[in-house]
């Protein structure tokens, strides 16, 4: 099965991630030379992440670079539910089940089934990460 699929690269930011692949492949014990990180740094700046592979790059035979956007708390809350977006917003706020129950006067078995269907709709394993999620993207 084939999957295909057009993306617009911008030119000067595909020869900057080739020059850094390249001095990662024939240098891989010495620093990027500042130049190519300066090409690189619009990435950074417009709210992406990016990733180069090497492992994957050697097994698959070609570069693999991963570039995401980050997303906003909005965005990663997205596939929540109105009370289970506040319940994690209070999970990255730091509160514990007892301070949500108290803040929505809820149960705490309320807060507990809240908090294991945002974990499982996020897909995340515990609310550490859901906390860390919400820093990455800020």
């Amino acid at each position: 099965m084939w999957v295909s699929f057009q993306m617009s690269v911008d030119p000067e930011m595909l020869s900057a991630l080739s020059d850094a692949l390249d001095d990662l492949r024939t240098k891989p014990h010495q620093p990027i030379p500042c130049g190519v990180l300066e090409a690189l740094a619009p990435l950074a700046t417009s709210g992406a992440d990016v990733k180069i592979d090497l492992e994957a790059s050697r097994v698959i035979g070609a570069p693999l670079v991963l570039v995401n956007s980050r997303t906003s708390d909005e965005e990663l809350l997205a596939p929540l539910t109105p009370r289970q977006k506040q319940v994690a917003e209070l999970i990255i706020q730091g509160r514990s089940n007892k301070q949500i129950a108290l803040e929505f006067d809820i149960s705490l078995a309320t807060v507990k089934d809240h908090v294991h269907a945002i974990l499982q709709r996020l897909g995340m394993p515990s609310r550490q990460a859901v906390i860390a999620a919400s820093r990455a993207v800020k």
